[in-house]
C-alpha cells in the first residue's frame, strides 16, 4: 500500500500492514563531514561509527549530555588489553569488525590505536556507541550505553599515548557472534540472482518473492539479514505472503520484466504484513521470548530492498536472510504483530520548524513489546507516549536528538501493558530550516515544503508496534 501524502495538514492515522522504514540515504547533517571510509562519499549508516566531522561537531548519536575531561572520573594508567579491550568487545564490535558496517574495525590493538583520539571525542559526546532513546524514558533491553568510567577509561587511554601493556591481560575472546545468538536457521531467503539497482533512480525499491519451503505451519522468533551490497542496501523489509494473497503478488511480479518488481511502503498487494525490518548495523533480530510471528504452511515472503544510489552506482546486490524458528509452537497469546501510528498529511512550510503529532485510539487491550520511531533527514525529535484514559501516561520511548543514521527497534526489558480506551500519541519535530538543510553529495539542500513521501528527501512521522493481543481468541 502505498499512501500519498494530502496537502492538508491534519492528521491521517493509518494502522499499516507494511512496515515500511521508509528512504534515509547516506547523507550528512549540515556541519558533519560528507566522507567517512569504507562507507561510501556521504558518510555511514546505521549503528556504524561516527565520521570525524560528527565528533568535532559534537553530532549526537546517544542519549546523554557531552562531557569534557574535566567532568570525567580519574581512572588512572590505563592499557589497551587490560581496560580499553573488554570495552570494545562488549559494546563496538558488533559493527566495528573486519567486513562489518563500520567504516572502520576495532578488532585488535592495532586497529585501535591510530583511532584513539577520534573514540575518545565520540565517546565523550555520546556520539557512540549509537543509542537514541532519553534514559527515564522506556526500560528496553541491549542498550547501548557505557558507563562514564568507561568513557573516562577511553579517554585516559588516549591522553596517555594509547599504550598496549601486557596481552596476558587481554579478556577471553569473543564468541563467533558477539551479538545476538539465533541457532542454526529454519530457511534462508534467497532472490537466486544478483540485482543491479536502477541508476537513473537516487532510490530504488525493489521487491521480490521468495518461498521459504514451509510445509508446515512455523513461529518466526528472529531473522538475520545479510546485504549484498554495504554500499547501497539501505533497509530490508520481510513481509509473508498468505496461500490466498499468492497470486495477487505473483502478478505484481510478473507485470515487470525480470525477476521482482518495483515496490514503494509495501508490497504492493493488501495483506501481505510485516515479519521484520532491518537497517545498517542492527545486526540479528530475536524477538522477546516467549513471542513470534506466526507463518501458515505455504506462506512466502517478499524481501523489499531500499536501494539508495544518491553516493553509489554501478552496482550489483544479492542480499539474503535466515529466518529462524521457534523450536515448539507459540502459544496463541503470545503471537505478534506489528502496526504502526503515523501522521501522513502533514505539511512543513519552507525556513520554519514545526512539531506535528498523531493519535491511535486502541481498542483492544495487548502488550506492547518494542517500538520503532521513524523520521528522514530533517527529523529533530520524536516522542512516543500511551495516555491512559484515567488521565495518567507513559513514557514509550524519546529520542530528543534524532539520528537518521542509527534507527532501530527498541524492545523493552518487559512488555507495557496497553488496555480499551488508551491513546498512543506520536509528536515528530522537523527542522527545516535553511541554516540546517542537509548535505548530500557535498551540496546543501534548498529549503521547500516537507511532506510525507518515500524518497530520502521526502519526510516520515511514525512509529511502530510490536504487540501481543491480551486476549487473542476472545471477541
Amino acid at each position: 500500500m502505498r499512501l500519498t501524502p494530502s496537502r492538508h495538514p491534519r492528521a491521517l492515522i493509518v494502522v499499516f500492514a507494511a512496515l515500511g522504514l521508509g528512504a534515509c540515504g547516506k547523507v550528512s547533517p549540515a556541519g558533519t563531514s560528507p566522507g567517512t571510509a569504507g562507507a561510501g562519499a556521504a558518510g555511514a549508516t546505521g549503528a556504524a561509527g561516527a565520521t570525524a566531522g560528527d565528533a568535532a561537531a559534537g553530532t549526537t548519536g546517544a542519549a546523554g549530555e557531552a562531557l569534557d575531561a574535566g567532568t570525567l572520573p580519574d581512572v588512572g594508567q590505563v592499557t589497551y588489553y587490560k581496560d580499553v579491550q573488554p570495552i570494545l568487545q562488549a559494546h563496538c564490535q558488533t559493527c566495528h569488525v573486519a567486513g562489518g558496517i563500520a567504516p572502520f574495525a576495532l578488532g585488535s590493538y592495532d586497529d585501535a590505536k591510530p583511532v584513539a583520539a577520534l573514540m575518545a571525542a565520540a565517546t565523550a559526546q555520546h556520539i557512540m556507541p549509537p543509542w537514541m532513546p532519553a534514559p527515564g524514558c522506556g526500560d528496553f533491553r541491549d542498550a547501548r550505553v557505557i558507563s562514564n568510567d568507561q568513557i573516562a577509561t577511553i579517554n585516559a587511554w588516549s591522553a596517555q599515548g594509547a599504550p598496549a601493556g601486557n596481552p596476558a591481560d587481554a579478556p577471553p575472546p569473543a564468541g563467533p557472534d558477539a551479538g545476538v545468538s539465533l541457532g542454526t536457521p529454519g530457511a534462508t531467503l534467497d532472490p537466486g540472482a544478483d540485482y543491479h539497482p536502477n541508476d537513473l533512480l537516487t532510490d530504488d525499491y525493489h521487491c521480490t518473492l521468495i518461498d521459504p519451503g514451509l510445509t508446515t505451519a512455523q513461529d518466526l522468533v528472529g531473522f538475520d539479514v545479510h546485504p549484498g551490497s554495504t554500499a547501497t542496501v539501505h533497509h530490508v523489509l520481510l513481509f509473508a505472503v498468505s496461500k490466498d494473497n499468492l497470486a495477487a503478488v505473483q502478478a505484481k511480479d510478473a507485470a515487470e520484466a525480470g525477476a521482482g518488481w518495483t515496490c514503494f511502503g509495501g508490497t504492493g498487494v493488501d495483506a501481505t504484513p510485516t515479519i521484520g525490518g532491518w537497517v545498517p548495523g542492527s545486526g540479528a533480530t530475536a524477538f522477546p521470548k516467549p513471542t513470534g510471528i506466526h507463518l501458515d504452511a505455504g506462506t512466502q515472503i517478499v524481501m523489499q530492498i531500499h536501494y539508495n544510489l544518491l553516493t553509489t552506482k554501478h552496482v550489483t546486490d544479492r542480499t539474503t536472510a535466515d529466518l529462524y524458528y521457534a523450536p515448539a509452537p507459540i502459544k496463541a497469546i503470545d503471537r505478534a504483530a506489528i502496526a504502526a501510528v503515523a501522521n501522513t498529511t502533514f505539511l512543513i512550510p519552507a525556513n520554519t520548524k514545526k512539531t506535528v503529532s498523531a493519535d491511535l485510539p486502541i481498542k483492544n487491550n495487548f502488550d506492547l513489546w518494542g517500538v520503532v520511531p521513524h523520521m528522514h533527514l530533517h527529523g529533530t525529535e520524536i516522542k512516543v507516549q500511551i495516555n491512559h484514559a484515567d488521565g495518567t501516561s507513559d513514557c514509550a520511548v524519546d529520542v530528543p536528538a534524532w539520528n537518521f543514521h542509527w534507527q532501530q527497534f527498541y524492545y523493552y526489558q518487559k512488555a507495557t501493558k496497553v488496555v480499551a480506551g488508551d491513546t498512543i500519541h506520536l509528536e515528530c519535530t522537523f527542522d527545516n530550516l535553511q541554516a540546517d538543510e542537509p548535505v548530500i553529495n557535498n551540496m546543501q539542500m534548498t529549503s521547500g515544503p516537507l511532506t510525507w513521501g518515500e524518497k530520502t528527501t521526502d519526510e516520515m512521522c511514525l512509529n511502530y508496534l510490536y504487540f501481543t493481543l491480551t486476549n487473542p481468541l476472545g471477541p
